[in-house]
């Protein structure tokens, strides 16, 4: 384990005499794509506001390069647990199994990572669990009580994974299995979009919006900025690190082209071509700013779709999270959308589904700084309930 810097965790700051310093947090965020660990980072912002210190965790250096980007330091528990992905963010499930198997199984990453653990959570209140299994396979071996944070089309995804590949009552005890080892945890928070995203369920398990960067500039500074003119279409691509091959990043450029558009593109995987950038701290304000968002439809894209009130061209792949998510978007009566498969969108089929969202546009768009800071405030809220509670159940 590397020394850790000093920045990485110091005390809650004190607000007067009346505001003693709360406990902390350590939160691990995975870094299968980048939605856990700006997640971490979105809320590590706002706790801060409440003076509780949150120590983020993640597992690679990749990861930890994007957590710098956005001005969060963070440490690399190991980088032997993984999801694995072809360059066109298709799942490889025998690869992820092998992978996941060998990690709980070997007895060598494991025991190192829960020491890890152990000790970083030394002194905090809560360990978040954002999302690895480790915590969730050994919540009670954590040395501290652990809350498990997941979108509710990720923990479908974790519970069936094996859905389709073994007989249907197998995967109902899996389920029933991950459900109970879910359960043992000391809090849960769901996190989505809908109807369902309200009030908590009991005292420590809670539904949430999916939280999103609210934007920092206002739509005319961020065009102005980008040398946008009010009549121009601007598109804010963001294809997270699983997306390296060049053909959909070509045809994306031909096709947002053709329609009239001009494009920011965010993409660690496809830095080599000109115009795309590994990192944007600020694409969020891009992504209010734009006539359309470009991405698949991971909780972050979708998030932005439904507070930002930006219209989405999602792009279909293999991803079992993500296929659950389309199947809320094709349903919502909200703002436009199209579903494109990324494996087959050529330029033409793009600028068709392009100038179809173009023109169905409904009406002012919602304040996107004001949508982001409400659900900002409840999460803080709500981990500041579940700190209550932890005082609470200790003493």
């Amino acid at each position: 384990m590397n020394a850790l810097a000093p920045s990485l965790w110091s005390p809650p700051r004190t607000h007067g005499a009346s505001h003693p310093a709360r406990p902390a947090l350590v939160w691990l965020a995975a870094a299968d794509a980048r939605g856990h660990l700006m997640r971490a980072h979105l809320v590590r912002a706002a706790l801060d506001q409440h003076g509780v210190a949150v120590r983020v965790v993640t597992t690679s250096h990749a990861g930890r390069a994007f957590l710098a980007s956005m001005g969060t330091p963070s440490q690399v528990l190991s980088t032997g647990y993984a999801v694995a992905f072809d360059g066109g963010q298709n799942i490889d499930r025998a690869a992820t199994d092998a992978c996941v198997l060998r990690y709980l199984l070997s007895g060598d990453h494991a025991a190192r990572d829960l020491a890890t653990l152990r000790s970083l959570s030394r002194g905090a209140a809560l360990l978040v669990n954002d999302f690895h299994p480790l915590p969730l396979t050994m919540p009670r071996a954590m040395g501290v009580p652990v809350v498990h944070v997941y979108g509710t089309h990720l923990w479908e995804a974790i519970a069936h994974h094996f859905a389709g590949r073994i007989p249907e009552r197998f995967d109902r005890v899996t389920s029933t299995l991950a459900t109970a080892l879910r359960d043992r945890a000391f809090g849960c928070i769901e996190h989505g979009l809908g109807d369902r995203d309200e009030q908590p369920v009991t005292a420590r398990r809670f539904r949430l919006p999916s939280i999103v960067a609210a934007p920092a500039r206002p739509a005319a500074d961020v065009r102005a900025s980008l040398g946008i003119s009010s009549r121009q279409r601007l598109a804010a691509v963001y294809l997270n690190p699983h997306f390296r091959d060049p053909r959909l990043a070509a045809d994306l450029e031909r096709g947002l082209g053709r329609a009239g558009f001009r494009m920011h593109a965010v993409g660690e995987g496809l830095t080599a071509r000109p115009g795309w950038r590994a990192h944007d701290a600020s694409f969020n304000d891009v992504a209010a700013a734009a006539d359309v968002l470009v991405s698949a439809p991971g909780m972050g894209a979708l998030a932005a779709w439904s507070h930002f009130g930006t219209p989405l061209l999602a792009l279909r792949t293999d991803q079992p999270e993500q296929t659950a998510n389309l199947r809320y978007l094709l349903t919502a009566q909200a703002t436009p959308h199209a579903v494109l498969d990324a494996a087959t969108a050529t330029p033409e089929v793009i600028e068709h589904a392009l100038t179809r969202l173009a023109y169905t546009l409904r009406g002012p768009r919602p304040d996107p700084v004001r949508a982001a800071k409400a659900v900002h405030a409840r999460w803080a809220e709500t981990f500041c309930s579940l700190l209550s509670s932890h005082a609470l159940h200790v003493t």
